[in-house]
């Protein structure tokens, strides 16, 4: 039997499943009398306190091996000391005389029926982690091991197979014996993909009824990189995936040699490759596998699970950080790109039937003054430790840039002001995510030193589809020859030769457009850190020559099918 999901870590496992049932827990849903109300918030407190100290302890031990996913744990422990969860809590059991399990449950579980109200990708997915703390919680207060998944009898290695993860659950496995992840519930973007994606083992999400389907000691194939899961397969599929696997190693390898090596086509053209990041700690990685700058710092993971925006200062010091370990590489830092999917917990949102059209990033920096000056004078203090640049998204009019333009010259007079260093010659560039950017690119061009395509909102905005919205997903194809003949419109508009021109959209690491790209004019790439050993040998194997034929076939094409049909052919 062969089942698919959707992959958040490739690779291949092979295993026993190890099937885990969640432990039901009998909530006490009786009133309790006048005179066990104390007890009852003294057991809260008490387990409350429990609970923020199990998790201080996975803190700890999670820095000293994963910084990044000590923030995660960060914001767990900033929800727990929220006072009005607590509160919330304590008045249930006092005014409706209720026990300190069905009190937690219900104030949980309001909390995640508000956030399931919001239209908000990014709110979704922190579900689980409301629903992680309020589980936690939940059995302190009834005496239960949180985590009661016992490896020590098992020689074999293992599957995990699950409903779902909870990241705090992942996070205090015994992972030397499992080698893959199932589970039936989370989405690409949840904190739970996120880890399963660090720990570096396969993992496929989001498979139907998987517990029902695979038992304990099942064998299993995990191919997390063709999506198939395989259930007790026969020898001949054994072996085919075997060698599979072997392949796929061997291929690692390879990609591994290419780290040092620049990415070259076969007739002397150099591709420049950069890495989007989320945060500063991500630097060091870059420096390591000798990438050689930044093509996009998303900086609004500076404004998330945190309970105010960030000071100038502390902006400050992390763009320097960043700008210190660069050296003389680039660094564009995008200026704060909220709205959308993307809200603060701490910022009040209107309420919009189509947010990705709505009050959404520079739009919100040029309405809220505090936002865009306290970021723009952290980068121009930054800017002399590096080689930093400012990066404008949602870009719709020349209006705009000389809007913006125009604050940056009023800051830097203050910065002389206040004897503050900054390079006076930072590069401004904008993002070309809107059909009207790429209209206008040719006037932009004539204002800024250099600009980006983000080919995701771009292809959302150009095909009027919500990339986020399941009925209409099929119809989102950023290969369609109308973005492709307005991306090639940007080119001819910016002209790569004199200003700087990148795409750092998930276009930019698609191996189906690589070549393509290049073929159309772009000389520069920006992707996840990941995804560049493979785009460099995808580069390092061809011609700039064919790639300019290709891009000649694609244009010439109407229908995506005709596109997908050169490409798939000539990757």
């Amino acid at each position: 039997m062969v089942i698919k999901g959707i992959i958040v870590s490739s690779g291949y496992s092979f295993g026993s499943a190890f099937v885990l049932n969640e432990k039901k827990v009998d909530l006490n849903f009786n009133k309790i009398t006048f005179d066990k109300v104390d007890d009852e918030i003294k057991l809260f407190v008490k387990s409350h306190i429990k609970t923020i100290n199990q998790l201080k302890k996975i803190r700890l031990k999670i820095k000293k091996q994963n910084k990044d996913k000590k923030l995660l744990f960060d914001g767990y422990i900033m929800l727990l000391e929220d006072n009005n969860l607590k509160e919330d809590i304590i008045n249930l059991i006092k005014n409706e005389l209720m026990y300190a399990d069905n009190a937690t449950n219900i104030i949980i579980k309001k909390h995640i029926n508000d956030i399931k109200k919001i239209d908000n990708i990014y709110l979704q997915d922190r579900v689980i982690d409301i629903l992680d703390i309020g589980k936690r919680l939940i059995y302190n207060i009834k005496n239960l091991d949180f985590i009661d998944f016992n490896f020590s009898n098992i020689k074999d290695k293992i599957i995990i197979v699950t409903k779902d993860l909870l990241p705090s659950q992942i996070i205090q496995f015994n992972l030397k014996k499992i080698v893959g992840f199932i589970t039936e519930l989370g989405s690409l973007t949840s904190h739970t993909s996120i880890i399963a994606k660090s720990l570096n083992l396969p993992a496929i999400i989001g498979v139907k009824n998987i517990t029902n389907i695979i038992f304990n000691n099942d064998y299993l194939i995990l191919d997390a990189v063709d999506n198939k899961i395989y259930i007790n397969p026969c020898k001949n599929i054994f072996n085919t995936l075997k060698n599979k696997y072997n392949s796929f190693l061997f291929k690692r390898k390879q990609l591994i040699k290419l780290k040092n090596l620049p990415a070259i086509t076969t007739d002397g053209h150099e591709i420049k490759l950069f890495a989007n990041i989320a945060n500063d700690k991500d630097i060091k990685f870059l420096i390591k596998n000798n990438i050689k700058g930044v093509g996009l710092y998303r900086t609004e993971f500076l404004f998330m699970d945190r309970k105010s925006l960030p000071s100038e200062e502390e902006q400050f010091l992390s763009y320097k950080k960043i700008a210190k370990l660069m050296k003389n590489f680039p660094v564009t830092i995008r200026t704060v790109d909220l709205g959308g999917d993307k809200f603060l917990p701490y910022m009040k949102f209107p309420k919009e039937d189509v947010s990705c059209l709505g009050w959404r990033a520079i739009r919100i920096c040029m309405d809220r003054k505090d936002i865009l000056y306290s970021q723009l004078r952290a980068i121009l203090r930054a800017s002399v430790y590096g080689k930093l640049r400012i990066m404008f998204p949602m870009i719709i009019s020349m209006e705009e840039i000389f809007f913006l333009k125009n604050e940056i010259q009023k800051l830097k007079l203050q910065l002389l002001e206040e004897k503050h260093d900054f390079d006076d010659n930072i590069k401004i560039g904008a993002m070309i995510e809107t059909p009207a950017a790429a209209i206008i690119s040719k006037y932009l061009s004539e204002e800024l030193d250099f600009f980006s395509i983000g080919t995701n909102d771009l292809t959302q905005y150009t095909l009027a589809v919500d990339r986020n919205n399941s009925m209409i997903s099929h119809l989102y194809e950023p290969l369609s020859p109308s973005v492709i003949h307005l991306i090639k419109y940007v080119i001819d508009s910016v002209n790569p030769d004199v200003k700087s021109l990148s795409i750092c959209g998930e276009l930019a690491s698609d191996e189906r457009a690589i070549i393509l790209l290049l073929g159309l004019g772009i000389k520069e790439l920006s992707m996840n850190i990941n995804n560049i050993p493979k785009v460099k040998q995808i580069i390092c194997n061809n011609s700039l020559s064919f790639a300019k034929k290709l891009s000649t076939d694609v244009l010439s094409k109407c229908t995506v099918n005709d596109v997908l049909s050169i490409l798939i052919k000539d990757k």
